[in-house]
C-alpha cells in the first residue's frame, strides 16, 4: 500500500461511481456556497432525522458527519480538534461529531478541505444520545443560530426473533408500536414547521411522497449491491464500499442518489459477470464494524495482498436495509414510521447483535474486526454484545482501539501487525 498525498493509506477503488460520487460532492458544497451568497439559509443537518425533507422543500443542507468524514480524510482532524482542546474542551469530547466545532470556531474556511463552509442558518439532529445533544448545543451556541433536536422514543418490548430477516420485516417492527409512530409524526410536523419559518421554504406532500419513492429505489439498487457482494471472490472490497456509502448516508431521497445508486449496483453487477475480484486470491472474508478509520482508508485493504484477507462488509450499505417504507399511502408517516427505531435498530440490544450476526452468516463472514472509540459512547458502547454475539456464532472478532476520525494516537504499523496476527492465526485455524 503507498501513502496518499496528504498521509495515510490510500484507498482501492474499482468502481466509477467511486469518482462519480466525489465530483457530485464537490460541485455541491460549491452550489451551496454559491446559493448561501445569494441569501438563501443553509441548514448543518445529521444523518438520523429525517433528511428526506430537505430534499422535498429544496433546501441546502451540510451533514456534520461528512464534513468530520472529509477532514479527517484531508489529513486535517488534529489541527481542528486542537482547536478545540485549546478552547478548553476536553480530549474525550465526542470527536466524530465535535470536529465541525473546531472549524466553526476557527472560523478560516480558506484553509479547509474544499473552499470551506458558509455558517448554516440553523441546526438539526437527532437525539441520539447525550453527548451528541451536547456537542450539537455547542456548535449552535457558539455560532449563535437554533437548534432543532428530533426526539426519540424507546420500544415497550424487544422485537421478534425475525424482524430483521428481510426490508418488509423491519418495516413491520418499526410499525409495530403505533404511538411510537404518532410521536415521530409531531416530532417531524415540528421539523416541517422549523424548517418553513428559518429557509422560508414551503412544504409539500406531493414533493416527500416522491422523495420517498426515490429513496426506496435508491436502497433497492443498494440492497441489489448487497447482494452481489455475498458472491465468492467479492467484485468489491472496503475502498469502495466507503467511497460510496456518502451516497445511502446523505443523498436519501434525492435525485442523484438515485442516479448513483443505480451506477452503483449496473457497475457493481458488471464485475461480477466478468468474473472481476477485489482481491483474486480471496481467502478470508471480513466484516469492518460500525465506523471505519477516515483518516487511512487504505489500512483495510492492506491484508489483501500477502493473506487474500477482504474487508467486503461494512455497516452503511446495509442500513438502507432497514429503511425501505412500500406504503406511500400517507408519506409522512411513512417517514416517520423510516426514523422511529433508527437509533436502537442499529445499537440497542437485541437488535444490534442480532442484525450484525444475521449479515455475518449472509455473507459468510470468516471473522469481524471492531473498532472501540472511547470518545463515541453512542457506538462503542454497545459494542462488547453484539462482539458476544457473534462469538456465540462462532465468528472470531478483533478489537482495535482507534477514534474514528482522530490520528494523533494513531500507529498505523502497530496496527497493520495487530490485524496481519489475527488474520495468520485465522489461516493457521483453517489449516488444522
Amino acid at each position: 500500500m503507498t501513502a496518499s498525498p496528504q498521509g495515510g493509506l490510500r484507498s482501492k477503488k474499482h468502481l466509477n461511481a467511486s469518482k462519480m460520487l466525489i465530483e457530485h460532492q464537490k460541485k455541491q458544497y460549491e452550489e451551496i456556497r454559491e446559493r448561501a451568497k445569494q441569501g438563501e439559509a443553509v441548514i448543518w443537518s445529521n444523518v438520523g432525522n429525517p433528511m428526506e425533507i430537505h430534499y422535498a422543500m429544496d433546501i441546502p443542507t451540510i451533514f456534520n458527519l461528512h464534513w468530520s468524514a472529509l477532514i479527517a480524510a484531508k489529513q486535517m482532524s488534529g489541527h481542528y480538534l486542537n482547536v478545540i482542546n485549546e478552547r478548553g474542551y476536553f480530549r474525550d469530547l465526542c470527536r466524530y461529531c465535535a470536529m465541525p466545532l473546531g472549524y466553526f470556531m476557527e472560523n478560516k474556511p480558506e484553509t479547509a478541505p474544499w473552499g470551506g463552509l458558509p455558517k448554516p442558518t440553523a441546526l438539526v439532529v437527532e437525539a441520539a444520545d447525550d453527548p451528541i445533544i451536547r456537542c450539537w448545543e455547542l456548535m449552535a451556541r457558539e455560532l449563535g443560530v437554533p437548534l432543532y433536536i428530533w426526539d426519540h422514543t424507546m420500544p415497550s418490548a424487544p422485537p421478534p426473533a425475525t424482524w430483521c430477516d428481510t426490508p418488509d420485516d423491519v418495516g413491520v417492527e418499526s410499525n409495530r408500536e403505533p404511538w411510537r409512530v404518532d410521536y415521530a409524526v409531531k416530532e417531524t410536523e415540528g421539523l416541517i414547521a422549523f424548517l418553513e419559518t428559518h429557509t422560508g421554504k414551503s412544504f409539500s406532500e406531493a414533493k416527500l411522497r416522491r422523495a420517498m419513492e426515490m429513496s426506496n429505489e435508491q436502497f433497492e439498487y443498494i440492497g441489489k449491491v448487497l447482494d452481489l457482494t455475498a458472491t465468492k471472490p467479492a467484485p468489491i472490497s472496503i475502498g469502495d464500499h466507503m467511497a460510496n456509502l456518502i451516497s445511502t448516508q446523505f443523498y436519501r431521497g434525492s435525485e442523484f442518489g438515485l442516479l448513483h445508486a443505480k451506477a452503483l449496483y449496473e457497475e457493481t453487477k458488471e464485475r461480477v459477470e466478468k468474473g472481476l475480484a477485489a482481491c483474486k486470491n480471496e481467502r478470508i472474508r471480513l466484516m469492518q464494524m460500525v465506523v471505519p478509520t477516515w483518516f487511512s482508508p487504505g489500512f483495510f485493504n492492506a491484508f489483501e495482498d500477502k493473506y487474500g484477507a477482504v474487508f467486503i462488509w461494512i455497516v452503511y450499505f446495509s442500513i438502507t436495509q432497514q429503511l425501505i417504507r412500500r406504503d406511500l399511502s400517507n408519506p409522512l408517516r411513512a417517514l416517520a414510521s423510516r426514523y422511529v427505531g433508527y437509533t436502537e435498530m442499529g445499537l440497542l440490544p437485541p437488535w444490534w447483535p442480532q442484525w450484525v450476526v444475521h449479515n455475518a452468516k449472509k455473507y459468510k463472514i470468516d471473522a469481524a474486526i471492531y473498532q472501540v472509540a472511547e470518545s463515541c459512547r453512542l457506538l462503542s458502547g454497545p459494542m462488547k454484545l453484539a462482539v458476544k454475539a457473534l462469538a456465540d456464532a462462532g465468528i472470531p472478532t478483533l478489537e482495535i482501539r482507534s477514534d474514528f476520525v482522530d490520528d494523533r494516537d494513531w500507529d498505523e504499523q502497530k496496527m497493520i501487525e495487530t490485524v496481519s496476527t489475527f488474520v495468520e492465526s485465522l489461516l493457521e485455524a483453517r489449516e488444522q
